[in-house]
């Protein structure tokens, strides 16, 4: 890309200036991370341990950098030979910048990881989310998904669709209804008028999605799913029933969005650890199950990487499909800048959402991640200014709607 350096980093700085919206957390509540009593090793724990994996360290010496028991200096032993091998990674590079902008240093050493590591805690008190979130990181709003209905000004939750319409199992069922304390009832009739009732009161009490997973769309059948509703329940299950209630209490909760509002989020593209078949969420996926709920909106979630391109053409599709690069950036940033570019050529600019953090303890990496996507979207931005496609005034609009306004448009937030 050709821009101006000055340009792009005008435009940096009033990106940090602007309030944002982080798009997808899995933060787990303060008091929890407050308890825990954290170390240095944790920020390089996460996403990091599939790039260790990849570089030869021993999969439980990986676990290690997570066990909040294990001593420092044995956790220091287990990483010090694979380091350097994966800093020049991306997902190196969110911790690295929360150690330089909370802790003060260049890099992770000998030297200091007792140090800050004692600095870490320190700073690991009450009120460590604003600082990291809202004062670090301009934040003003995080859509939040760590399965419980845990929020405060600044967290707003997204609960997993298999809460309410289990995952193929009697167990699963059972265990979705005792988390709002009741019980799955005889008919497939009842259950459906339950699971209403259940998705009702949450959003009542501040939920904005529930989420699952692209795969391969099966549409839901009642004549076919109430017999195997009471065969599953009575554990008697044939080998599909699991597959018929679940397509038909999927159909039944994404009709229920669109009456209510509620958003349908949907991860594609690439999993969170490694084994996993990236082809079984495809986002070519989503087509079939939003077409049969064109009331209800899909956001969907990473925007497919690595295809960000199918996701784009996937998003021109239909009119209740939105983009959503959450994780993306952290993962693959080159490839992340040019779906940017390619989504202001392929969608309205009311069509995409920028980012997400996507962290569950480490809070801290998401000032790393939030300052990358700033940057890689001012040199978007800037490429387009250069070439004479816009002036600032449209870049910087387009900058909002990205980083802030979109997310509570789709999400039906004020």
């Amino acid at each position: 890309m050709v821009f101006d350096a000055d340009q792009k980093q005008a435009l940096f700085e009033a990106m940090c200036a602007m309030p944002t919206v982080d798009a997808h957390e899995h933060l787990h509540p303060e008091p929890m991370r407050v308890e825990r009593p954290v170390d240095i090793f944790l920020l390089f724990h996460q996403y990091l341990r599939v790039d260790l994996t990849l570089a030869g360290m021993p999969p439980a010496d990986v676990e290690l950098l997570d066990d909040e028991h294990a001593p420092l200096d044995r956790k220091w032993e287990a990483l010090a030979p694979y380091l350097d091998l994966v800093r020049s990674g991306a997902v190196c590079q969110p911790p690295l910048a929360a150690l330089r902008h909370f802790f003060g240093e260049e890099e992770l050493t000998a030297d200091n990881y007792e140090r800050v590591s004692e600095q870490m805690r320190a700073h690991n008190t009450p009120g460590v989310y604003e600082r990291c979130l809202r004062e670090a990181c301009n934040i003003v709003l995080v859509l939040n998904q760590n399965r419980t209905m845990w929020q405060t000004d600044l967290f707003r939750p997204i609960l997993p669709a298999p809460r309410f319409t289990g995952a193929r199992t009697r167990e699963s069922i059972i265990e979705g209804c005792a988390q709002d304390e009741c019980e799955p009832p005889g008919t497939l009739a009842a259950y459906v008028e339950q699971m209403q009732e259940r998705v009702r009161r949450h959003q009542a009490a501040g939920m904005i999605g529930v989420k699952g997973h692209g795969f391969r769309y099966v549409p839901g059948d009642a004549e076919s799913a109430r017999p195997a509703y009471e065969r599953l329940m009575a554990g008697d299950a044939r080998p599909d029933d699991g597959l018929l209630v679940e397509a038909w209490l999927r159909d039944e909760l994404y009709r229920l969005c669109g009456e209510i509002d509620l958003v349908a989020v949907q991860h594609t593209g690439v999993w969170a650890g490694m084994g996993s078949d990236i082809r079984t969420i495809h986002p070519g996926n989503i087509f079939d199950m939003a077409k049969a709920h064109p009331n209800t909106r899909f956001d969907v979630f990473h925007a497919a990487t690595p295809a960000p391109v199918d996701a784009g053409f996937l998003c021109r599709s239909l009119p209740n499909i939105y983009l959503n690069a959450c994780w993306s950036h952290l993962l693959a940033p080159q490839l992340t800048k040019q779906a940017y570019d390619f989504w202001l050529d392929m969608l309205p600019i009311n069509r995409v959402i920028a980012w997400g953090g996507d962290y569950w303890w480490a809070v801290e990496n998401v000032y790393g991640v939030v300052m990358k996507t700033r940057e890689i979207l001012a040199e978007v931005l800037a490429a387009r200014i250069a070439c004479g496609d816009f002036g600032e005034e449209r870049a910087l609009m387009i900058a909002r709607r990205w980083m802030h306004d979109n997310a509570r448009e789709v999400y039906f937030i004020d």
